[in-house]
C-alpha cells in the first residue's frame, strides 16, 4: 500500500466524504520548470477545480 492509499483510507473512515485522488500517473520522470510540470501533469489550480466540479 502506498502512502496516498493509506492516508485516503484513514480519512474516508474517519470523515466519510467523496474523495478524488489526483496525482502523477505511473510514468517516467520529467524535468523542467515547476509551472510547466504542473501543466504537463494537469495539477494546476485550474485543473484541480475542473476535476472537482466534474467528478
Amino acid at each position: 500500500m502506498d502512502c496516498g492509499s493509506a492516508i485516503s483510507e484513514v480519512l474516508t473512515e474517519e470523515y466519510p466524504a467523496k474523495l478524488i485522488r489526483m496525482g502523477i500517473k505511473d510514468t517516467f520522470g520529467k524535468s523542467g520548470p515547476a509551472k510547466e510540470l504542473l501543466k504537463y501533469f494537469e495539477l494546476t489550480a485550474e485543473d484541480i477545480i475542473k476535476k472537482v466540479k466534474y467528478s
